[in-house]
């Protein structure tokens, strides 16, 4: 299974469970672009798997998953954050989880970092692998940016 097909697996996974929302694949990977009109949350790997995985949120999907990890109940502007921080480090740990296991080596996240509209992203986003993973669900879309490079062993 490719660092790819295990991302799609965890996020599609841990959204079902945490938030009770089916993703699907809306076919636009090859046309979304990393953008900042969108609020985005960014988590890195360090390891066997050095990653910068960034993710962007429609404006529905970004209020839905906080208010359905708070049992429904809309969290307040400065909790917001941390709702989404938890459910991207729970679908990535999940990833990284996987790939440890499948490469008999660790890898390591970083903690969740969130960046406003406009707010340039830092740090190199230079990896051998840059693949996309756009999702459309009831509520709203969801895009998922892999930049990646596997350690040799």
């Amino acid at each position: 299974m490719e660092v790819r097909e295990i991302f799609d697996t965890a996020f599609c996974d841990v959204t079902k469970k945490i938030v009770q929302l089916d993703l699907y694949k809306s076919g636009q990977e090859q046309q979304e672009k990393l953008g900042l009109q969108k609020c985005r949350e960014v988590i890195r790997t360090h390891g066997y798997v050095n990653a910068v995985i960034v993710c962007q949120f429609s404006d529905e999907m970004f209020r839905y998953i906080p208010g359905a990890m708070n049992k429904g109940v809309p969290p307040t502007e400065e909790e917001v954050p941390l709702y989404i921080n938890e459910y991207i480090n729970i679908a990535c740990g999940y990833a990284i989880s996987r790939l440890n296991n499948m490469a008999g080596t660790p890898s390591r996240l970083s903690v969740p970092q969130f960046y406003q509209r406009g707010e340039p992203l830092e740090g190199d986003m230079n990896f051998d692998e840059k693949q996309c993973l756009s999702y459309r669900s009831r509520i709203g879309e969801l895009q998922v940016y892999l930049f990646y490079s596997l350690k040799a062993e």
